[in-house]
């Protein structure tokens, strides 16, 4: 039907409106969905309508669009105002820059949502008003510590605008960039998280793997307390990273939430892992069910897990069936690296076996594990 009304196309699946302005042609896809053409032709006669009485505004029209980008040309308040844009604009470039990372590979699905989900929840409802003129320092102080987060979320929440502000400064827009004052002493309204490191004892750990409804489930939790492996590490493994004879498990890649592989991020995130006794049982007994797969681990309907909380629906099941208080499941690297301190292995050693830059992170979070007599190897356990 969309095709029989001027103007109207079915984009996927959503209605798009189209016109010509000034020998210009705008295409531009609706949140109008087919069966809704009478509100999208509407829509269409609306924007005709304030172009020719020169009143356009993009801003009544966002929440019917898609994308607003087509049009922001043809806001007069953009054009009389582009060397001093309404941060509306610029947060909407910066997402469309995102979508185009992603779409090319050059950032993972998880930091285009991030990202995303700052602006649209934070950035854009506080600041998508102001002009960059109008954000200055005091205004993102307030900003910042009206919002009451950790200081590690905080810090997340500034990374686009930091961004922004930055390309600004190289465009010339701005003599000064206002975030660059802005450090971690600015947070002066923050709350301490209440994350810990809560690791699981053995009896724990016996328990949770016994609770499992799946045999598979069983043997991924199994082989994540006893490797410290990420689990986005443990869903990208291949069988061709397995090796038996030596007792090692090469990590050199990690899973996205869209089911990608990536490398790692750093030189020590590829790294040759050796095979506790207690992992090496779990790969065998997963070898039972996956060895002509190609990955390692797969779901109980032998699907690859396609993100940690599809693996944290059955990990609740178990604690819940097990009766043990709920930690996360990343609580499984916690465990893994705090028992291998208790053992005796040194911090300067066991930091490289589960892929950290340096030991620091290692004294920072786990120092009260770590024995005054520590060995140089890892040790061959359960």
């Amino acid at each position: 039907m969309a095709g029989d009304i001027k103007g109207l196309t079915v984009n996927g699946a959503y209605l798009r409106i189209q016109f010509t302005w000034h020998d210009k042609r705008y295409r531009v896809t609706t949140n109008f969905k087919p069966g809704q053409e009478k509100q999208a032709a509407r829509l269409l006669a609306a924007i005709l309508f304030d172009l020719e009485n020169n009143r356009f505004n993009i801003e009544v029209y966002r929440t019917q669009l898609r994308r607003i980008h087509p049009l922001l040309s043809l806001d007069s308040n953009y054009i009389k105002d582009i060397e001093n844009p309404v941060m509306s604009s610029l947060f909407d470039t910066y997402l469309l820059q995102l979508k185009d990372k992603l779409d090319s590979g050059i950032i993972q699905v998880g930091t285009h949502r991030a990202y995303s989900y700052v602006i649209s929840k934070h950035l854009m409802p506080k600041l998508g008003k102001l002009r960059i003129d109008q954000v200055t320092i005091s205004v993102i102080e307030e900003f910042i510590n009206s919002l009451g987060l950790t200081r590690k979320r905080l810090g997340a929440i500034l990374v686009p605008l930091r961004d922004i502000f930055r390309k600004l400064q190289r465009q010339g827009l701005i003599e000064n960039n206002p975030l660059i004052n802005i450090t971690s002493d600015s947070f002066t309204r923050v709350i301490k998280t209440d994350y810990e490191v809560e690791p699981f004892t053995l009896d724990e750990i016996e328990q949770i793997i016994k609770n499992c409804d799946h045999e598979c489930v069983a043997n991924i939790i199994k082989f994540g307390f006893w490797t410290g492996m990420r689990i986005s590490e443990i869903f990208a493994l291949n069988w061709g990273d397995i090796d038996f004879d030596n007792e090692t498990i090469s990590v050199s890649k990690s899973q996205t939430l869209n089911k990608q592989l990536k490398s790692p991020k750093t030189k020590s995130g590829t790294r040759l892992v050796e095979m506790t006794p207690a992992a090496k049982e779990a790969l065998l007994a997963q070898s039972k069910l996956t060895a002509n797969k190609e990955r390692v681990f797969l779901t109980p309907t032998g699907k690859i897990w396609s993100k940690p909380d599809n693996l944290g629906r059955y990990w609740r099941m178990a604690l819940s069936a097990a009766n043990i208080k709920y930690r996360n499941p990343y609580q499984m690297r916690h465990t893994f690296i705090s028992m291998m301190l208790q053992f005796g292995n040194s911090p300067l050693v066991l930091y490289k076996m589960v892929g950290h830059t340096n030991s620091e992170m290692i004294y920072k979070n786990y120092a009260r594990f770590i024995k005054q007599e520590v060995g140089k190897k890892i040790l061959k356990i359960f």
